[in-house]
C-alpha cells in the first residue's frame, strides 16, 4: 500500500516552543546514575550488583547468556553509549585499506550528488541498517559536552566534543530491533533485542564511514553519543517524536536503535514526514498504561521538563527519567514496555499497513484503529519461553 506521507519542512523543530540550550551528556539517565547523588544509589544498584538467574520465566541463566552475548560488539568494540571516539566508532583513519589496497587520495566525482547520495544510502542498508535518512546537521542537537564512564563503573568524567563546522551532514541510521524478542518485555529476550541492536549500530555507523572516507570525505560514526539521535533522525524523514519519548517509524514503530555518521560530503537531505503520530499518540496512552514505573506522562504534551535529564524548550510528552531508572535497578535488566505495547510496533502486513494509512490520512478514525489494537490483543507480554522455541 502507498505509504501517502505528508511532508513538511519542519523537521525537529516543529517541537521547539521557548528558548532550547544544547543539551549536557552527563544529564541522560543513565550518566546520572553514575554522578547525580539523587540517583547514585539507583545506579550502584543496576551497574554493580549481582544478577542471579531465576525459576521466572525470561530471567533463566540461558536468557543472562544471550543477553551478554548480544552486548559484546557494542561493550568490547562501540562504547556509543559511553562516549564513542574510539574502536568501530574512532573519529579518525589512516587513509589505508587492508583490501583491496587502493590507492590514498581518491576522491568521487560529486557531479550528481544524488547518485553519491543514494549509494551512501545502499551502503548503509548493506551493513545492516533497515533505514537510512539524509539530514542537514542542526547544531542544537549536538551534546553541550560528552561523559564516559571512567575506571570503576561508580565513577565517569564529561569531556568536549569539538565537532568540526565542516561536518554539515549526517547519514542517521535505523537498526530493527527483534520483534519476538522486545514482544516478551520486560524479560531477558527483550533485553537481548536491546544489545544485539546496539551491537549492530556500532558495526553498521562504523562500516559506513570508512566506506564516505573510502569515497576521499571526512566522516565521524556515532552511536548514543556527541548528539541526540532522536531530533536528527526526525530531521532525516525517519518519523516522529511520541508519548513514550521515542522516534515512531512508518515501517518498525519506535522497535528501532538509532546511530548516525556526520561527514562533510554534501549529500542531498531527505524531507521530514508527517504520518499521524503526535494526533494519535493523544488518545491512544497504551505506552504510559503499560510502563511499570509510571515514568510515561497520562497527560497533555509540555515544555515544563521534569528534572535535569529533560530539555528545556521542546514541547513533548517528558519522562520521568529516575522512576523509570529504579524499576530497571530494581529487575536487573531494561524494560522495553513502551515499545512492546505500542501499536505502531506491528510487523509489515496487508492489515497492519491498511490500519498505519487511516492513521496517516484519516484521523476521526484514530479512536477506532485504538480500540481493535485492543481488542486484537496487540501489544500485551508473550510468554518469553516461547522465543526459545523454533
Amino acid at each position: 500500500m502507498k505509504k501517502n506521507f505528508k511532508y513538511t519542512k519542519k523537521g525537529s523543530d516543529r517541537y521547539i516552543v521557548g528558548e532550547t540550550e544544547q543539551f549536557d551528556q552527563k544529564n541522560d539517565m543513565f550518566k546520572r546514575m553514575i554522578w547525580d547523588p539523587d540517583i547514585k544509589d539507583i545506579g550502584k544498584k543496576f551497574y554493580m550488583n549481582p544478577v542471579h538467574p531465576q525459576t521466572k520465566q525470561g530471567y533463566h541463566l540461558k536468557d543472562f547468556s544471550m543477553i551478554n552475548a548480544a552486548w559484546q560488539l557494542e561493550d568490547h568494540y562501540g562504547n556509543g553509549i559511553w562516549g564513542g571516539k574510539k574502536d568501530l566508532y574512532d573519529w579518525g583513519w589512516n587513509g589505508e585499506y587492508s583490501y583491496p589496497c587502493v590507492p590514498r587520495g581518491l576522491k568521487i566525482d560529486l557531479e550528481n550528488p544524488q547518485s553519491v547520495t543514494d549509494a551512501v544510502r545502499k551502503a548503509g542498508q548493506f551493513y545492516g541498517a533497515a533505514k537510512v535518512g539524509i539530514c542537514q546537521f542542526d547544531r542544537r542537537w549536538l551534546y553541550s559536552r560528552g561523559y564516559t564512564k571512567k575506571g570503576t563503573p561508580d565513577a565517569g568524567e564529561s569531556f568536549d566534543i569539538d565537532l568540526p563546522m565542516e561536518y554539515k551532514t549526517a547519514a542517521v541510521l535505523l537498526i530493527e530491533m527483534d520483534y519476538k524478542g522486545v514482544a516478551c518485555s520486560p524479560a531477558g529476550p527483550a533485553t537481548a533485542a536491546t544489545g544485539i541492536a546496539y551491537s549492530k549500530m556500532a558495526f553498521t555507523a562504523g562500516s559506513l564511514a570508512t566506506f564516505i572516507r573510502g569515497l576521499g570525505y571526512k566522516a565521524i560514526p556515532c552511536g548514543n553519543d556527541t548528539a541526540c539521535s532522536i531530533p536528527m533522525a526526525i530531521d532525516a524523514g525517519l518519523g516522529e517524536l511520541a508519548r513514550n519519548g521515542l522516534l515512531i517509524t512508518p515501517d518498525f514503530g519506535p522497535r528501532v536503535r538509532i546511530c548516525k555518521v556526520f561527514t562533510d560530503m554534501p549529500l542531498v537531505p531527505d524531507q521530514p514526514i508527517e504520518m499521524g503520530v503526535w494526533d494519535f499518540c493523544m488518545i491512544c496512552k497504551k505506552c504510559a498504561r503499560q510502563c511499570p514505573s509510571q515514568a510515561l506522562s497520562h497527560g497533555e504534551p509540555t515544555d515544563k521538563p521534569h528534572d535535569s535529564s529533560n530539555r528545556k524548550g521542546v514541547e513533548k510528552w517528558h519522562i520521568k527519567a529516575k522512576k523509570c531508572a529504579s524499576f530497571w535497578a530494581s529487575q536487573g535488566i531494561d524494560c522495553s514496555n513502551c515499545i512492546r505495547s505500542c501499536p505502531f510496533n506491528k510487523p509489515p502486513g496487508i492489515l497492519h499497513d491498511i490500519v498505519r494509512w487511516f492513521i496517516r490520512n484519516i484521523r476521526p478514525f484514530n479512536r477506532i484503529m485504538y480500540w481493535m489494537d485492543e481488542i486484537f490483543g496487540y501489544g500485551r507480554q508473550q510468554n518469553p519461553e516461547k522465543f526459545w522455541k523454533k
